[in-house]
């Protein structure tokens, strides 16, 4: 359906770079059929130590076929670059809708809406064997009807030789900017090593990045976050029963959002109500010891997701009027940032990481 021509690729707007500046992410339109698409471009003779991982990363998400994993319409190569096309995911990441749009989280519902489709497509990816390792808001891709997990340079298979291994022992090549998602057992990298456990921590610190709309341990030094994790210490859901004071929100406020965060964060924060449900379900996601923590297809069935189940992302997106732009009057000349998709992009800020 999508040719190898990149000619055929009518490059209207840069969306965002990634992979130390190496990839550019647009959004196109594909001349034969009108479509729009999203095309990751890698210069592949500035890439060095990156030249394994962006191999490995399509590799992998050639083997992956879900409704809620990224996947691609086709991938090739011309002179120094590797064109990535992939479906346009209208929203761009959580990350993007939060900064632009919900700066202080996402409701519990549409949270709720996120995350089961999130665990669908993690459970798959358990289910084939893989570890994904690298769970966060800018890892989720939003569109008009759903979620789907990208961000699979860190992706990693537990079958070796034929056989699947019982452990995992060595971090990521590319997992510093991950370090406050990953499971405590990620870190120690002691020799009982890390299962596919260790996402469903990285589900439960991303639940408090989408409810909270800002990154747990964000204002913390590595070391402080190691040990609160080691320790067994969680992240929380900042609602009336757990805000804390202005004082502190601005310490955070200071590092994160800038310093009129604080006063306007306390006062939603301290006027909203979770559900116990929520919390519970953030809770025992990261609980310290992995046993302890549930599966993905164990999660899917938590009364939390059940919640959402005669409601659609759309619905929700529009009834907070969330609305998508006519992408047939986007053009920047330059191909630079784009400064408006429509009421998606208020600040033009896009992290289209997959």
């Amino acid at each position: 359906m999508f040719g190898f021509n990149p000619n055929d690729y009518d490059l209207k707007v840069e969306l965002s770079k990634c992979c130390n500046n190496i990839g550019t992410v647009f959004l196109a339109q594909y001349r034969p059929t009108a479509e729009y698409v999203a095309v990751k471009k890698y210069r592949m003779d500035k890439a060095k130590e990156e030249n394994n991982l962006i191999r490995d990363e399509i590799l992998t998400m050639r083997n992956l076929n879900h409704p809620n994993i990224l996947s691609f319409y086709t991938a090739f190569v011309h002179d120094f670059e590797v064109y990535l096309v992939a479906p346009l995911m209208c929203y761009g990441s959580c990350k993007d809708t939060i900064g632009n749009c919900f700066t202080t989280g996402f409701p519990e519902i549409v949270v709720s809406l996120i995350l089961r489709d999130v665990l669908c497509g993690l459970e798959y990816l358990h289910r084939k064997g893989y570890i994904h390792r690298s769970i966060k808001a800018s890892h989720i891709l939003l569109n008009q009807s759903k979620a789907v997990l990208g961000g699979f340079r860190s992706c990693t298979s537990l079958v070796s030789h034929g056989e699947r291994v019982r452990a995992l022992h060595n971090l990521a090549p590319c997992s510093r900017k991950s370090l406050n998602w990953l499971a405590p057992e990620v870190l120690e990298q002691n020799l009982l090593g890390y299962t596919e456990k260790s996402d469903i921590y990285s589900i439960g610190i991303t639940t408090c990045e989408l409810a909270n709309g800002v990154e747990p341990f964000g204002d913390s030094q590595t070391t402080f976050m190691l040990m609160e994790k080691i320790r067994g210490n969680q992240p929380t859901l900042l609602d009336d029963s757990t805000c804390p004071t202005e004082e502190i929100l601005a310490q955070v406020g200071d590092v994160v959002m800038g310093e009129q965060f604080a006063a306007k964060a306390h006062q939603i924060y301290s006027q909203r109500a979770f559900s116990d449900i929520f919390h519970k379900f953030a809770e025992i996601c990261m609980a310290r010891q992995p046993s302890d923590r549930p599966t993905a297809a164990q999660l899917l069935n938590h009364s939390f997701l059940k919640q959402s189940k005669n409601s659609s992302l759309y619905e929700q997106l529009i009834n907070f009027g969330i609305e998508i732009a006519d992408y047939s009057k986007l053009r920047d000349e330059s191909i630079g940032v784009c400064e408006e998709l429509g009421d998606m992009s208020i600040n033009g800020n896009f992290e289209w990481d997959f």
